[in-house]
């Protein structure tokens, strides 16, 4: 089952947040969506679940708009960044309320899990930490047997012990056919597990992220004294160690070989870009 997004835009107020763009989700994959704070990466997960309508464009499962046939919201299942909304609810209580919406609710898979990772059934959600909070409702929205599955923010505040298990499970809802589509700041380890990550632009854009960038190379530089004046001023410096420097810059391998062919530089390199390098680059020169 694909998830596709088409000509989606969203403001609040005069706060313009997605600007018009589209996207499809590949069956079987993670994708990850990372973004500055305030890009929207929260705002286009709710509307992909029908919490939110886009002001204009829709989100459609195998082509069909999901805002025209309300059962289509059984096949996705989303777990918000805070998964307080049964705060004052014991897990076992929850069931009944997943069930109205998921018929394919799988009960047993629910309780096993819980047990497995001794989560109590009977104990107020109230008084987990937000790790166990993030466990319990990636639990919860696996058991759904949704095909797909939006996940915000579920690495961020975890400790190494918990994001290996929520990396786990999530790697299993793959193997099993299911559609991942997790946001995280935590950049390191959502590059790890996504088959790609898409960028959410602070202009409500979206980009993709691939290993060969075409905005910008990313150069590690050895010079003789400092960094030649008109290279510094046409690039972003990501690093600077004595006579080693890091920048991104606007052009591609063969202008940088020939902008770089100079005496002052010893050596440089031409290093694969990273996620966090997207960040630096729409930023820009501070």
């Amino acid at each position: 089952m694909i998830i596709a997004v088409k000509n989606i835009e969203k403001s609040f107020g005069k706060n313009k947040v997605l600007n018009d763009f589209s996207f499809a989700l590949k069956e079987a994959n993670i994708t990850g969506l990372v973004g500055r704070n305030g890009s929207g990466k929260t705002t286009l997960l709710k509307i992909m679940c029908r919490i939110f309508d886009p002001d204009r464009g829709e989100v459609s499962l195998d082509g069909e708009d999901i805002r025209k046939n309300y059962k289509l919201i059984e096949h996705i299942a989303y777990l918000p960044d805070r998964f307080d909304y049964f705060n004052y609810s014991k897990p076992k209580e929850m069931i009944e309320y997943y069930q109205i919406i998921y018929p394919n609710f799988d009960k047993d898979f629910f309780i096993k899990e819980l047990e497995k990772n001794e989560i109590d059934l009977n104990k107020n959600i109230r008084n987990y930490s937000k790790g166990i909070k993030n466990l319990l409702g990636l639990i919860t929205i696996l058991a759904t047997r949704a095909e797909i599955l939006l996940v915000d923010e579920i690495l961020d505040g975890m400790d190494v012990l918990n994001k290996e298990i929520i990396s786990s499970y999530l790697l299993d809802a793959k193997e099993e056919g299911r559609t991942i589509f997790a946001s995280s700041h935590e950049l390191d380890q959502l590059y790890g597990l996504s088959d790609q990550i898409i960028y959410l632009t602070k202009k409500g854009k979206i980009e993709k992220i691939v290993e060969e960038n075409d905005k910008f190379s990313k150069v590690q530089i050895v010079v003789r004294d400092k960094l030649p004046e008109d290279i510094l001023k046409q690039s972003i410096l990501r690093f600077n160690l004595g006579r080693v420097y890091t920048i991104l810059i606007g052009m591609d391998k063969e202008k940088v070989k020939e902008l770089l062919d100079r005496d002052q530089i010893v050596q440089y390199d031409i290093l694969p870009s990273q996620v966090e390098d997207s960040f630096y680059w729409e930023r820009g020169r501070k």
